[in-house]
Parts: structure tokens; sequence; C-alpha cells
């Protein structure tokens, strides 16, 4: 049986939208062939997300309870998937379709100790019972030899993590899923106030849905108003901050505080806004994006992230989460922006700073009284900037 697609063709989205997209309309009419398929990545979330997307089609709504089996864990012998395979759950004979959902079987792992193909699981899954679908959930990355048998039975669909650059078509996916319409504009707030996390992007365009109804429209005034983002609102703190508004600084940190955020989690943000300064002012000293290039065009901006050399990403951190690079296109230039407006020793002083009041949280001094110190003093080295810059 051949790949949905092939695994280098699921590195881009784009690829992978429009194979599902394939897929989904065959499980709607009920036309899945074979009628096994094996879905598998590194992204747990995105592997079940498409797993429930073809049990929802595959299935009415009232025969769910009825017509799925699930089988994880311990449970994912040969001997338990052949119960559920050929032993039909209570009242599926009121059913059209049923499927059989099989997470990260431990049958599988045993591959290759027996003689190609005379595996048990293998020989089940040329006989499927016909109105039956087998949907296999695989986040341990298959090997090779597995791959190579699955493929002789079964429909393979790999997926890949969703990178910076494929949120935006995510989003849209997810909206058309939901029956909703959704503004470019409305896009990029939300990714900008969720990030790289598929599930919450998926939590998040869920309750957007509920709030608009059907073929309703999320803006970006919406968003703002049901999205809310800590990193967000530190976000903004940030650039009071970079402005050297000191007044402006106080009032948002205040603001934070009085809706009772964790101050420990607004100077961890903090910290992370400066590391991602330090990294864009490091992007710009090795001369690697000219400043024109700061207000080029997005599809020409993210093409020249893309050309940075490989010796210079591998001085950024590995984690998604605290490396510039991984973050949206928007972000990266907003941070670019700022950097011009620091020297790197004025960057590291600022850390140093967090760092003390890091410290300082340990003591057992009003941790508010702290933060504001901290917010002052970080706007006072801003204005030294501008006055010795003058």
């Amino acid at each position: 049986m051949p790949y949905l697609l092939f695994p280098q063709e699921a590195q881009f989205f784009r690829n992978v939208r429009r194979a599902l997209t394939q897929l989904y309309q065959s499980a709607r009419y009920g036309k899945l062939e074979p009628p096994a398929v094996v879905v598998f990545g590194e992204d747990e979330f995105l592997v079940q997300r498409v797993v429930q997307r073809l049990t929802d089609l595959l299935l009415p709504s009232e025969e769910r309870q009825s017509a799925i089996t699930v089988v994880e864990g311990k449970e994912a012998t040969e001997a338990e998937f052949a119960q559920a395979l050929f032993e039909p759950t209570f009242g599926f004979q009121l059913t059209h379709r049923r499927v059989i959902i099989v997470k990260s079987p431990a049958f599988l792992k045993e591959q290759g100790k027996r003689k190609r193909g005379s595996e048990a699981w293998y020989q089940y899954l040329r006989r499927i019972p016909d109105g039956t679908y087998v949907l296999f959930a695989l986040t341990d990355p298959p090997t090779n030899s597995q791959l190579n048998l699955l493929n002789e039975v079964a429909l393979l669909v790999p997926l890949s993590k969703l990178r910076p650059q494929d949120l935006p078509e995510f989003v849209q996916m997810l909206a058309e899923q939901a029956a909703v319409h959704i503004d470019k504009n409305a896009v990029q707030e939300l990714i900008d106030r969720v990030g790289n996390d598929a599930r919450q992007l998926a939590t998040e365009i869920e309750k957007l849905a509920l709030y608009i109804g059907v073929d309703g429209r999320v803006t970006a005034e919406i968003v703002r108003e049901l999205v809310p983002s800590l990193a967000m609102d530190v976000f903004a703190l940030m650039n009071a901050v970079v402005d050297g508004d000191a007044p402006k600084a106080i009032r948002m940190l205040d603001g934070l505080l009085q809706r009772r955020e964790n101050p420990m989690l607004i100077l961890y943000l903090l910290a992370r806004q400066f590391r991602f300064l330090l990294q864009a002012r490091l992007l710009l000293d090795s001369r690697l994006l000219s400043p024109a290039l700061l207000h080029a065009r997005a599809d020409t901006f993210r093409q020249q992230l893309e050309r940075i050399p490989e010796e210079v990403k591998q001085h950024l951190p590995d984690d998604s989460r605290l490396n510039l690079l991984k973050q949206s296109s928007a972000a990266i230039r907003n941070f670019l922006l700022q950097a011009r407006n620091f020297s790197r020793e004025q960057i590291v002083e600022s850390l140093r700073l967090i760092l003390e009041t890091d410290i300082g949280f340990k003591t057992g001094v009003d941790q508010g009284q702290q933060l504001a110190l901290l917010v002052l003093n970080l706007c006072r080295l801003r204005s030294r900037t501008e006055q010795s810059a003058a």
C-alpha cells in the first residue's frame, strides 16, 4: 500500500494539509482504502488529532459509543487486537461501521523476532471484516522494517512537528474544521498569544467557534478579548521597558499583579524576552541580516531567516521555547528591531538584574515590590542608553 505522502514531503505542512483533506473526504464517504491507516509522528497531539478526525468522519455521532474500540498500553497485544477485530462490541449489529483505535501497540515492537510476514497482527490486517476500520496511532518512531511491513497492509500517514512558518496554515485548517472563518490578523494574534503549541491552538479555536457559532468570523479583536495571554502582556510590558517609559511599565506590571498573576512567572517571561533580545543582538552583530531587511516583506524576511548558516544556529538554545529562530517571523522581526536600541553589554546587564531579582525572591521580601524595582532599573538602563546616544 502507498504512503499518503512520503516522509520528506511531510516536512512541509502545506503538503500534509492537502493530503489530509483528501483522506478526510474518503473517510466521510466511507471509502477509506485500505481500511487500515497508520498515523505516526513525534507530536502526540497531532497524531491523536488526525485519528480522532478520521473517527468522527467515519462514524455518525449517535453510533460512536457502541462502534469504537480502543486498544492501548499493555492491552495492545496480538490477542487483544484479534478480539477487538473479530468480536464486535455489543450494539454493533445496529451500526453500519465500526472503528478500532490501536495506540502504540506492544506487538509492533516484537516484530523482527519471527519470520517476515508470519506475525499474527499482520495476518489479521489482511482480513479486516467489512465495515471495520483500524486506525493506528504511533508516537514512538517506527523502525524501517516495521514501516515496510505495515506498508503492505495499511496506508501510512507520516506527520512532522509544526515549524513556526506552518502555524498560520495550521490555524486556518483548524478553523475550517470548526466551520468558522478567521481573519489573517486574527490568525497572527492567536499565534502570538498561544505560541507554537498545536494542542493549545486547537483548544482556543474550539473556544472561539463556540463563542461565534457556525460560519461566524473570528477577528483580531475577538481573539484579544477571549484568549488571555500572560506572555503577550509581558511582551507589551517589554515594549514599554524598551521605550524607557517607566510610568507605563509600572502601570502594566501593577495590572498583572492585581489580577494575581504569578510574580515568578512574570520574571521568567521577562528573562525569556531579554534572552531573545540577546540572540537578536548577536544576529545583528554577525551582519547576516541587513537593516533594510528588517522592514522587508514578510516572505522576503522569512526566506532570509532560512538562509542563516547552521553554524550560527548551533549557538542558539536547543529548547524551541528559548530559541529566537523557532518563534514566529513577526516576533523575530520585533526583537531584531528592539535589539538595535541596546548594546550586547546592556542586555547582559539587564539579565544580571533579572538574576539578582530571582535570587531576591527567595529572601521573603515582597515579590511584587522586587518586580517593580526591577522594571524601574530596566527602564533607567534604557534611558541611560538614550542619553549616551544624544
